[in-house]
């Protein structure tokens, strides 16, 4: 084998080893977001996400964190377990729970008095891996929800209140 060759020949060998070494982080789009709760003890949120897997082989999403900003507030961070496996490839529907304390909804509702729609964050975080090596995938969605949604909560939260508007 000439020299050219066998040089060639262990620079493609080696940019193979590089490429299995570090896999590529999958990619994760937030889609939508739909209310499943809201009442004295807090707001409940299920986040639709696609996560697609572009290696050549299949990961896990083993947690997934998300912390909730609503009307410029922190409602803090929800964690949970996962075990969703993510083969090579393919788009893997994933949706999260989030339940997020009001913390200060009086508040929440003064700032958002005079608008319709209250605007939202979510700042998400999936650990995923293998065996071996995991990385943290972030996430982002931004939306609002109608006033409606944060007015029915102080309005089931006391008793004999009417419904606020």
């Amino acid at each position: 084998m000439t020299t050219d060759r066998r040089t060639m020949l262990l620079g493609a060998l080696a940019a193979l080893a590089a490429a299995c070494a570090r896999p590529q982080p999958p990619t994760i789009t937030p889609r939508s977001a739909d209310v499943t709760g809201a009442n004295a003890q807090g707001l409940g949120l299920r986040v639709h996400c696609v996560v697609r897997n572009g290696n050549a082989f299949n990961l896990t999403v083993q947690r997934v964190s998300v912390r909730l900003t609503l009307a410029g507030r922190d409602l803090g961070v929800t964690q949970l377990a996962s075990a969703l496996r993510l083969p090579t490839n393919t788009d893997v529907p994933m949706d999260i729970d989030v339940h997020a304390p009001w913390g200060d909804l009086p508040g929440i509702i003064a700032v958002s008095m005079f608008n319709e729609n209250i605007p939202y964050r979510l700042d998400g975080t999936a650990r995923v891996g293998g065996e071996r090596l995991n990385v943290d995938v972030p996430f982002t969605l931004q939306s609002t929800l109608p006033r409606r949604v944060l007015t029915g909560a102080v309005s089931g939260a006391t008793p004999g209140l009417p419904p606020l508007h």
